[in-house]
């Protein structure tokens, strides 16, 4: 596998590029500014990752790769990024925010190469306003994915409720409440409450 990253040279490249090295060791990573993307056409990549805090108009570049049918991810220090929106309803394989943890960003990577998107939590209320606004009137809810009682514990984690008062909503104790969330997360093959959320509002199983 081949991955390219899209960013201005830096100290914080420097510090991605060893974390890949280390990490990744099977894998050839190239880079290349934003003002030069052309030069990643010698290649044959399979995931992008694009700065897209880059004066430059990355837009068309992401488009066209999600095109090609490969895997990108875009990064930001600004939640309030004047394209999040857009890029949100792109679909894209993962939303990166600076200052993931070593750990964490390792994690994510592997689980896009996995087929799996990713959503950095910092970004989720954002993403979570944007799917608000574009769900229908009528929610769309598949058959046979959760049981009763996980599809009232999924609504109430789409409300915002924390454990202790789903506990007390639907009257279970709070080791249950984690029970159902934990198979909800192993259903959905999603790391945490707040991509399940994000995952279930994506297919318009609520309306809130």
């Amino acid at each position: 596998m081949r991955i390219a990253i899209v960013k201005e040279p830096s100290i914080f490249l420097e510090g991605i590029l060893s974390v890949m090295e280390v990490e990744f060791p099977n894998y050839d990573v190239v880079t290349t500014t934003p003002g030069n993307i052309e030069a990643l056409d010698a290649y044959i990549i399979d995931l992008v990752i694009f700065d897209i805090d880059s004066k430059d108009n990355l837009m068309p570049s992401i488009q066209r790769y999600l095109d090609k049918n490969k895997k990108v991810i875009v990064w930001t220090e600004n939640m309030h990024h004047p394209d999040m929106a857009e890029l949100f309803s792109m679909d894209l394989h993962g939303y990166f925010y600076n200052g993931m943890e070593r750990e964490d960003l390792v994690h994510a990577i592997k689980r896009i190469i996995a087929g799996h998107p990713f959503v950095n939590e910092t970004l989720a209320g954002v993403l979570l306003g944007t799917y608000r606004e574009k769900t229908s009137k009528e929610p769309q809810r598949p058959v046979g994915i959760f049981t009763n009682r996980e599809w009232q514990v999924m609504e109430l984690l789409a409300e915002g409720y924390s454990n202790q008062r789903i506990s007390e909503t639907l009257y279970i104790t709070d080791k249950t409440v984690k029970n159902h969330i934990s198979s909800i997360l192993r259903k959905l093959n999603v790391p945490d409450r707040t991509n399940a959320v994000l995952y279930a509002l994506k297919n318009r199983w609520f309306v809130i």
